[in-house]
């Protein structure tokens, strides 16, 4: 300790009272800059405990607003020099704390901090630094570019890891311009404030040379308040660049201008690698050429490998815990939860007894569990809780819980009492505290339906908080969701190298499985070269008793394939095809403006883009066009700054800095992250009619969106719980659906009324569009916006229920019917359509989204993205009993009706739910034949439904980019819709309208998982702006209805044809066809 830092004068430092007895003061440091940090060391003869470094820094600091590192020195043999440091600090009200951390590491860092120019830089430095302390790297610093595992297992063991090493070496003394140029790059002025490097001749990079005092990522004057690294990303894609470089003191800072790049991406912005010169080791060198220097970043380098290398790892990574969640986490919890259900309904139930009904119910509390579970432990890794910050969260945190449960099974030590739920109890607390806050532990309130125990927002959630499952129920599906055997062995999952995006993976591929009870002994075998769960013969090892409750595929495998989920290259390719040219678009129409000296104009236009997913699922789409447009948005404000945009940011900004308190020096909040946030709140929207579905949209969104300070964002507007098939598209829409019978004129009188009670509400409206979300005041004015705007519309919403009731055949419009609103609500309340309605869950679009709808000349979205469902609208009954009885269609047919017509006969129950499926299905197709008259003949499948739906929806002069099956090229029941694609692209394109045949325009699917090529229509082959995308994707044969747990449609029933109709003046009511029971 003597010679720490030596080349330093130190002072020497009192304890005050309340100061532990145990940490004797030695030397304090002190930073030369005004309020500057302060380095306190102190002595122990043992290694302190966590609450006396606590103790001892809060009487250093007294709550001062200099920000203080106290390092503690004590006796420990094995360690080189026989002593290890444990350090606490800088700010924050419970800091964490790192323990034995090597006596040249901290000096190394303590140093770097106490030249930083300001006490701001020093604690941003040291907060940054800290919590990588535990990283075998100490000054890299690793923003989901590149896989970590590989990072610190995989790059020293190139075989260029050695001369990399020498050659680095030379350069951890350089700085800015002089390091750029040693590691290979010509640099020539580009802007005023960057430069464009290039590699032999090649223009490579962007390289922004920032001052010491200039973070990278805050506003500067010297970039028209933008920052740094915003300035540079939308230099790199006006000059079609990849990469970008900044440098700052001994920073140097990595990140692709593409997006989409990175295991663990987000925005452009905050992916990104980072090396600090001053705190790498030397034998830890090689990471600055391998991933910094001009042939790394050049065509085949070894930055390129590097990162192929990560994706392989996060792949591989996402595949183990994919397999985890559904061979064990899933069951075990399934189990639990379902026979907790069973003994609620009956004191001492079995599995055997469980009813279908408990077993729906179960499998929902279980996918509400697991992935709150997920949700958690990402945030941590991700800095979106204060795993690092917070001394009593890390304390209670679902990573601490993840080490101690893998150094159980290191050491063959895992056991779970069959009496204690403290595990459970643990994790509860830590939902509770994500759900309502807890200040102590630094944790806002998320307020949030997936965490929601309130039985009017989650009656899911309210049921789980009766739950109070034992370690040994609980403990082997949470060690399986969080502890991974990778390659350097068993540890806490590394989530910093997942994307949020792999929750919809997991998500997706669960939606193909279902809880049910075995009505044999299951044992799995090869059936058409998959797994399958059969009946156990006599010899068979036994995997599924009969009578215990088992979660396999609905088809009867044993394993999920996925199948539901979009693969990445058909989300980029309908990207690229369909947002990418709404967003030019959009920005054409700000440059109109902005020639026009129009500001205010550009202001109000800024954020005025609607791009929509109607069949969203878990967001996939929406996360990526998040991005996509963010990149725009930020690139063109870079270049063309917006005074009041900019202005609404920098109060974000400052909300943000407040809120954090000690902590906003060490948080850099850059432009794009706001953005994002603001692209989220205005930009995106979403239906689906699986309320699990819907949490986890708002939950991925809001991961993606993510900014340190500001509370989570008002997403209940913009993602929506309901139906996008049923509903009414237009005041037209409406109009039509309730014209009396016979009557074949357009109802514009009624219309003109519509559209004159829209107008009427336009107030509650236009506010709720406008309101912001800065904190927590502002997220209550926009919840209490939007419950007012809901109020204004009531009485629009029961006219369009009302045209719901009528194409679903409940009502009969006369001649003689009176359009006045009193009497429209007077059909709305009868309780027969109350109950449809409320089954059906129309989402009705001039309403639910009239800042979308109410655009003068551009009604309706300016894209529309997703991958709808795309299944034939029948219940077939061997497909349907398949479920419930494992291998049954692969017995000769004689044999499987034979097994069907017994479980009938023992299964009444069963018997009845079959049949109710399949009026659901009749009825469903009666609604959508009415709710879009030109759906073609043939049979009725959903993609051609929400064909049609996207189309309406989409602006004149929008984008379409889904993802459909080949047979919507060729189907004669498509014909219309073809027609219509043709008839607009043509009056738009002033072209014929045909698509062009383009033989070389083909793809191989078979990364999809399938051998066959596919044609598709690009915009070289279909005039533009609407794109239609063949389906890329293994067609499904299949023709049960499962999909519809997403797919929206899963609760629709038929109408009896023999009902009678009740007539009232004008109107025809037909009995409810949702009361048969």
């Amino acid at each position: 300790m003597d010679d720490f830092l030596i080349d330093r004068d130190p002072q020497t430092w009192s304890a005050l009272s309340g100061h532990p007895a145990s940490l004797v003061p030695s030397h304090l440091f002190v930073q030369p800059a005004p309020g500057g940090l302060e380095i306190a060391v102190v002595t122990a003869t043992r290694k302190p405990t966590v609450g006396d470094l606590r103790t001892a820094w809060a009487t250093r600091r007294q709550r001062r607003a200099t920000p203080v590192l106290l390092i503690a020195f004590y006796p420990s043999p094995e360690a080189p020099g026989g002593e290890r440091v444990a350090l606490c600090g800088p700010v924050g009200e419970q800091p964490v704390v790192h323990l034995d951390v090597e006596t040249s590491q901290a000096e190394r860092l303590a140093e770097v901090a106490l030249r930083e120019p300001s006490h701001h830089a020093a604690t941003r430095l040291l907060l940054a630094a800290l919590p990588e302390l535990d990283s075998p790297i100490a000054g890299l610093r690793n923003s989901g570019l590149l896989a970590t595992q590989e990072l610190t297992a995989g790059v020293p063991m190139r075989a260029d890891w050695a001369s990399a090493r020498t050659a680095s070496g030379r350069l951890l003394a350089h700085r800015g311009r002089r390091l750029i140029e040693g590691l290979g790059y010509g640099i020539a002025t580009l802007a005023t404030n960057a430069s464009v490097l290039t590699v032999a001749g090649r223009r490579e990079a962007i390289a922004v040379f920032c001052d010491d005092g200039e973070p990278f990522e805050a506003p500067s004057d010297r970039f028209d308040g933008m920052s740094p690294v915003s300035r540079a990303l939308a230099l790199a894609d006006r000059e079609n660049v990849d990469w970008v470089l900044l440098t700052r003191a001994s920073e140097i800072r990595l990140y692709s201008a593409r997006p989409g790049v990175g295991v663990g991406r987000k925005g452009r912005a905050e992916t990104f690698v980072e090396l600090n010169l001053s705190l790498l080791a030397s034998e830890q060198a090689g990471y600055l050429s391998l991933l910094f220097a001009a042939e790394a970043v050049s065509a085949g380098g070894s930055l390129h490998d590097i990162l192929s290398d990560s994706e392989r790892f996060a792949a591989d990574l996402a595949e183990r815990l994919r397999k985890r969640v559904y061979f064990e986490t899933v069951p075990a919890l399934a189990r639990a939860v379902s026979r907790r259900l069973g003994e609620g309904q009956r004191a001492g139930a079995t599995d055997a007894e469980i009813g279908e009904g408990e077993l729906d119910n179960a499998y929902e509390q279980v996918m509400v569990i697991l992935f709150r579970l997920l949700f958690v432990a990402y945030a941590e890794d991700k800095d979106l809780l204060p795993y690092r910050s917070n001394g009593r969260y890390a304390d209670h945190s679902l990573t601490r819980l993840a080490q101690r449960l893998a150094e159980a099974e290191r050491s063959a030590a895992v056991s779970f009492d069959d009496r204690a739920t403290d595990l459970w109890d643990d994790v509860r607390a830590l939902w509770d505290a994500v759900n309502g806050g807890n200040d102590d532990w630094g944790v806002p309130a998320y307020n949030g339906g997936l965490f929601s125990d309130d039985p009017a927002v989650s009656p899911t959630g309210a049921a789980i908080a009766a739950l109070r499952l034992t370690n040994a129920e609980f403990g082997p599906a949470l060690a399986a969701a969080l502890v991974d055997d990778g390659p350097q062995g068993l540890g806490p999952v590394d989530f910093r190298s997942l994307s949020v995006r792999e929750f919809g993976t997991i998500y997706e591929g669960l939606l193909e499985s279902k809880l049910s009870v075995a009505a044999d002994d299951l044992t799995v075998k090869q059936v058409r070269g998959a797994d399958q769960y059969v009946p156990a013969g006599p010899d068979d090892e036994v995997e599924v008793a009969a009578g215990a409750v088992y979660f396999g595929h609905r088809s009867g495998a044993r394993k999920a394939t996925g199948s539901y989920f979009t693969k990445p290259f058909a989300v980029e390719h309908l990207l690229d095809h369909a947002l990418e040219p709404a967003l030019d678009d959009h920005l054409a129409r700000l440059d109109v403006l902005r020639d026009a000296d129009d500001d205010a104009g550009v202001a109000s236009a800024f954020f005025d883009f609607r791009c929509a997913d109607i069949a969203m699922g878990s967001a996939h789409f929406l996360v990526a066009a998040v991005d996509r447009i963010e990149a725009r948005l930020s690139a063109w404000l870079s270049l063309h700054p917006v005074p009041a945009v900019t202005a609404e940011l920098s109060r974000l900004r400052d909300t943000a800095m407040d809120s954090l308190g000690d902590l906003s020096d060490g948080v850099e909040i850059e432009t794009g992250s706001l953005l994002r946030r603001q692209i989220a709140r205005h930009c995106v929207y979403g239906v689906d009619k699986n309320r699990v579905a819907v949490e986890l949209a708002r939950l991925a969104i809001w991961v993606h969106t993510f900014v340190p300070g500001l509370p989570l964002s008002f997403l209940d507007h913009n993602f929506v719980h309901g139906d996008s098939l049923t509903g009414v598209a237009s005041a037209d829409d409406a109009a039509l659906a309730v014209r009396p019978i016979g009557d074949t004129s357009q109802p514009s009188l009624f219309v003109h009324q519509l559209e004159n009670m829209l107008d009427a509400v336009a107030g509650p409206l236009e506010r709720l569009a406008r309101l912001n979300d800065a904190d927590k005041a502002e997220v209550a004015a926009a919840r209490e916006a939007h419950a007012a705007a809901r109020a204004a519309v009531r009485t629009i919403d029961e006219v369009f229920d009302v045209a719901t009731a009528v194409r679903a055949g409940m009502i009969e419009i006369q001649r003689d019917f009176d359009f006045a609103p009193d009497t429209i609500a007077a059909l709305a309340h009868e309780q027969r359509v109350r109950d449809a309605i409320e089954h059906l869950q129309p989402v009705h679009y001039p309403t639910t989204w009239p800042e979308v709808f109410s655009r003068d000349t551009r009604s309706g979205f300016d894209c529309l993205l997703g991958n709808p469902p795309w299944e034939k609208v029948v219940v077939d009954r061997e497909v349907w009993y398949g479920m419930h009885l494992p291998g049954v269609r692969s017995l000769p047919v004689a044999r499987r009706r034979e097994r069907i017509d017994n479980l009938e006969a023992h299964r009444p129950d069963l018997a009845e739910e079959f049949e109710r499926e399949r009026e659901r299905a009749e009825f469903l197709k009666l609604i959508l034949r009415a709710a879009f008259p030109r759906l073609g003949t043939g049979q009725t499948d959903l993609y051609k439904a929400f064909a049609w739906a996207n189309l309406n929806l989409c602006r004149p002069g929008g984008m379409l980019g889904v993802v459909l099956p080949r047979t919507a090229v060729s189907d004669a029941g498509m014909a219309n819709w073809r027609r219509e694609i043709v008839h607009a692209t043509a009056a738009l394109s002033g072209g014929g309208g045909k698509p062009v045949a383009s033989p070389s325009r083909r793809s191989s699917t078979t990364r999809a998982g399938c051998s066959r090529e596919c044609t598709i229509p690009t915009q070289s082959c279909w005039p533009q702006p609407l794109v239609a995308h063949r389906r890329q994707l293994p067609q499904q044969s299949t023709v049960d209805i499962r999909r519809r747990r997403r797919s929206l449609h899963h609760r629709n029933r038929r109408r009896p044809q023999a009902q009678p109709a009740q007539r009232t003046s004008g109107v025809a009511l037909r009995p409810n066809p949702l009361n048969r029971t």
